[in-house]
């Protein structure tokens, strides 16, 4: 009679695991007809930490960053199905700010067709074709995109990444004079990613999802990315912000030339898929 207690108590468990296993990874039974929403959540941080606003960390070139702004554009999202076929998320609807200041870090697909999705693929900036329509084709994001820092004039077009704060270079972390100071232990830097007439500095990436997203009427996934800041200069290209200080030797400007093309490259490894929820409402 124990032993049966206990084969019982067992498989009570074990069922009580799949269960909660399932929200994820199992099927919902419901039949993939219609349409529906889907949440993509991006949680930003620093070489495996949180990013907070205002904390210091240390790269790979021994330059310790306080991050002060850290806002980026994502666009183009494409849905992909374990077959392959793929759901373009509309054009116009499909540019959105991620802003760490503002706290902007949620994208809410709407009308997604019914199904089970594999891959998601997104871009980086704005692309060419969509810069070209025109000033009132965009105008709705250009405003939204203009006030959150995201934008140089309509001649010059859009920041992909805008990326601040102070630095303080490998050879002066002892020193603690005010930023900017020239000679000083610390400077402050500004990293505005972009596109220009020389290059087009526009990067789409498509990522693997770890766990199958289940689209349904009533069933909304949320895809969990995380953004890696450090990335920017500190990737597979490694860019030296001292090495980039003006020639008043006061603030580190990276905002053309070659390092743009570096940075575009960097970004590419910037994001990846953490985890997918699956299920009625919204989870991060």
């Amino acid at each position: 009679m124990k032993t049966n207690f206990k084969q019982l108590a067992l498989f009570l468990a074990l069922t009580g695991l799949l269960t909660s296993c399932s929200n994820d990874d199992g099927t919902s039974g419901q039949s993939a007809e219609g349409t529906g929403d889907v949440e993509l959540f991006f949680d930003n941080g620093v070489n495996g930490d949180a990013l907070v606003l205002g904390s210091s960390y240390m790269n790979s070139n021994g330059e310790t960053l306080t991050i002060n702004r850290f806002n980026y554009i994502v666009s183009n999202f494409v849905l992909i199905k374990e077959d392959g076929t793929e759901y373009a998320y509309p054009k116009n609807l499909s540019y959105f700010v991620i802003s760490e200041e503002t706290e902007a870090l949620t994208v809410h697909l709407e009308n997604v067709p019914a199904g089970d999705y594999k891959q998601i693929k997104f871009g980086i900036g704005v692309d060419q074709q969509r810069y070209l329509e025109g000033e009132t084709a965009q105008q709705e994001f250009w405003n939204l995109a203009s006030t959150n820092n995201m934008v140089w004039t309509w001649s010059t077009g859009y920041r992909f990444i805008n990326f601040e704060g102070t630095f303080t270079p490998a050879s002066h972390a002892h020193r603690h004079e005010e930023p900017g100071t020239p000679g000083a232990g610390s400077y402050n830097f500004q990293i505005h990613q972009g596109s220009n007439t020389a290059t087009d500095n526009y990067k789409t990436i498509t990522l693997n999802l770890p766990t199958t997203a289940r689209v349904r009427t009533n069933e909304i996934p949320n895809i969990h990315f995380i953004a890696d800041a450090n990335v920017i200069a500190d990737g597979v290209n490694k860019i030296v912000l001292h090495n980039n200080l003006n020639t008043a030797g006061t603030n580190a400007s990276i905002m053309g030339g070659e390092n743009l093309i570096k940075i575009a490259t960097n970004t590419l490894n910037m994001f990846k898929v953490d985890h997918v929820h699956n299920g009625a409402g919204s989870h991060h």
